[in-house]
């Protein structure tokens, strides 16, 4: 067998593996929820924190709301992190959601650098139109929520939504490992099975006073 084949084998391998290299450290995004309907805009914070397929995800709004919620990609498996009235929640999900099967990737030639990373130009075409989208490839896209089929990792672009759409770009990134106790909810919270969960709000709504 040519010698040739086996450079050529070698070099295939060795690129997969760099590609499938799994993330650690935490990356900041800026954002920006348009409502195009309410002609109402808000800003916010968008924080990811990862140790290979554990990942969490911080949104702080600016009109003071917030999700949080904890990640096992390999799993597909999620704790949503909830406060009702002074009471704190950690809820079991199955993560069955998939990205919008409309969402279409074409690649441009278009290239320009974002921080420390090289990125690269994609056009993302949706029902309501095109967006231009950003993205790296050094860190993979199902780190990010909502563009998961992407090519690389979003650095900065727009996802539609009901009323409009959320604008998104990232202003740092650190590789340093992020604290193991960001993916262990705290002893406040109440882990519960989302059935369980869902039982447990219909009975504060049933026992809520009438008006």
């Amino acid at each position: 067998m040519p010698k040739y084949f086996y450079l050529v084998l070698f070099t295939a391998l060795t690129q997969l593996f760099v590609a499938q290299k799994p993330f650690v450290g935490s990356l900041e995004y800026n954002l920006v929820s348009v409502d195009l309907i309410n002609n109402d805009t808000i800003e916010g914070k968008l924080f990811i924190y990862a140790l290979d397929s554990m990942v969490r995800y911080n949104y702080l709004m600016s009109d003071g709301k917030k999700q949080e919620s904890i990640h096992h990609l390999r799993k597909h498996k999620l704790l949503s992190l909830i406060e009702i009235d002074g009471q704190f929640f950690a809820v079991q999900i199955k993560d069955t959601a998939q990205e919008n099967s409309d969402f279409q990737y074409q690649k441009t030639s278009a290239k320009t650098r974002v921080l420390d990373f090289k990125c690269k130009e994609a056009v993302v075409s949706f029902s309501k139109g095109q967006v231009p989208l950003l993205y790296t490839k050094k860190i993979a896209a199902h780190y990010f929520v909502g563009l998961k089929k992407a090519p690389g990792l979003p650095v900065k672009g727009q996802i539609p939504t009901d009323n409009g759409f959320m604008a998104f770009e990232l202003q740092k990134w650190d590789q340093r490992t992020p604290p193991i106790q960001l993916f262990i909810p705290d002893k406040k919270y109440k882990v519960l099975p989302l059935e369980a969960f869902l039982e447990w709000t219909q009975t504060q709504n049933s026992t809520a006073p009438q008006d």
